[in-house]
């Protein structure tokens, strides 16, 4: 049995003795397996305790923003977003003689807290709110039929066309900012496709009250079909974006 054998073995047993830890202070072979003892050669490397240091020098000199205040930003944008093209429609459903104001009221509501509280819950910290959000998928378009007046008045493609793009063009200010504000957290889908429901909600809240036509079937094409589809558009959007640095 060679020396370095007899090192193994000892190695293996526990069992080092003064003449096997001089052997392997000699061997290039035995010699990184010493326990306890580097190379000569070998660069010591950092401590955890260094390690710990750096990284709490790094906190505690990287400015952070609250998250919050981005929360409150985006809800009070979208919420703004919301109020003036509903304005700018104008209230024809309401004042609508077919019109459910009960129905349209309990639901508007609704569509305005997932315009507010919506954004805020898509950039809390941690994955749990997020998905939560994702609840909305199913909900929202099962709360736009139940509030409609089931009358079908935008007979073609042409004329029920503009409630589409409607829900498009108010939701671009909303997600392209919400969009800049995830580029500062980890890239993660759900918490992505959450914040652009609560963007292109801004749409379905104005259309709430300007459209008219309240068929199950318009209301899932034209409004709630593109309002789940931005949601779907927005992953790949961010996941084109470089993501800055984070705290995870």
């Amino acid at each position: 049995m060679s020396e370095c054998d007899r090192f193994l073995e000892a190695l293996a047993s526990d069992r080092l003795d003064d003449s096997a830890r001089e052997h392997a202070r000699g061997c290039p072979v035995c010699g990184p397996l010493l326990p306890g003892e580097q190379p000569p050669d070998a660069a010591p490397g950092p401590t955890l305790e260094a390690v710990r240091s750096r990284a709490l020098e790094a906190l505690r000199t990287t400015p952070l923003r609250p998250w919050t205040r981005d929360a409150a930003r985006i809800a009070l944008l979208q919420a703004a977003v919301a109020l003036v093209v509903s304005v700018l429609l104008g209230a024809r459903n309401w004042s609508s003689p077919m019109a459910h104001h009960m129905a349209l009221a309990t639901v508007g509501a609704v569509l305005l807290v997932v315009v507010t509280l919506g954004s805020v819950l898509a950039l809390a910290p941690g994955r749990r709110w997020s998905r939560w959000m994702l609840v909305l998928i199913p909900v929202v378009p099962a709360l736009l039929v139940l509030a409609g007046n089931g009358v079908h008045t935008a007979t073609t493609v042409r004329s029920a066309l503009p409630c589409l793009v409607t829900v498009v063009l108010t939701a671009v200010i909303p997600l392209a900012v919400g969009l800049a504000l995830l580029r500062g957290m980890a890239l993660d889908g759900a918490r992505t496709a959450a914040l652009a429901l609560s963007a292109a909600a801004t749409g379905l809240f104005a259309l709430h009250w300007h459209c008219t036509d309240g068929s199950a079937s318009h209301l899932m094409l034209f409004h709630a079909l593109p309002w789940l589809a931005l949601a779907l558009l927005a992953i790949p959007l961010r996941r084109a974006l470089p993501t800055e640095n984070y705290v995870p």
